[in-house]
């Protein structure tokens, strides 16, 4: 097949044997080497095409054919991995440390934002009232029930129900203003 210098010009059936024909080989392989099947890829590359091709079409995707198809198996390479991630597959072999290193930039991206939603959620408690501070704290972390905090505080079940649901309002609330005003939603 020739070679597709543009886009834009060629039907969408043409593209998509293009697509087809330069991609789907090289994506099997691929999958073959990390622990998958032919099945896993063809899967993949339904999904992958798909994604591909709407970003195409709505124009956030701009380039040649040869752009495309390293989107295309960069798509392929991030759903195979989430994949891997996702505890779908039983073992999980890994004899690339690209791929390695990919996963582990990854993780220690979600790790990193974990532990900052986590000082956010600190800083927030920390501000809470002293009765908010307990209830929650007997409610979430000692796993008390609410009849248990009742009787220790020397109030009603629904009192202190109604107690711990505002105190998770009021900490909700200083959580998303952080979050917000540091352009992290």
């Amino acid at each position: 097949m020739e070679p597709i210098t543009d886009l834009t010009t060629e039907t969408p059936e043409y593209l998509l044997k293009r697509v087809y024909a330069d991609n789907l080989p090289w994506l099997e392989n691929y999958i073959r080497r990390y622990s998958g099947n032919e099945s896993d890829a063809r899967d993949i590359f339904q999904e992958s095409v798909a994604a591909a091709w709407i970003n195409l079409k709505e124009g956030r995707f701009k380039g040649d054919a040869a752009q495309f198809n390293a989107y295309l198996r960069q798509i392929c390479k991030f759903k195979w991995i989430n994949q891997l991630r996702s505890g779908g597959r039983n073992k999980i072999v890994y004899d690339d440390a690209l791929l390695q290193a990919e996963m582990a930039a990854d993780d220690f991206d979600i790790v990193k934002e974990q532990l900052y939603r986590a000082g956010l959620l600190q800083k927030g408690f920390a501000k809470l009232g002293e009765k908010c501070r307990q209830v929650l704290r007997l409610f979430y972390y000692r796993r008390t029930s609410l009849s248990e905090i009742a009787n220790a505080m020397g109030n009603t079940e629904e009192s202190i129900k109604t107690i711990k649901y505002r105190c998770m309002v009021q900490l909700r609330k200083y959580f998303l203003e952080e979050m917000k005003g540091n352009d992290t939603l």
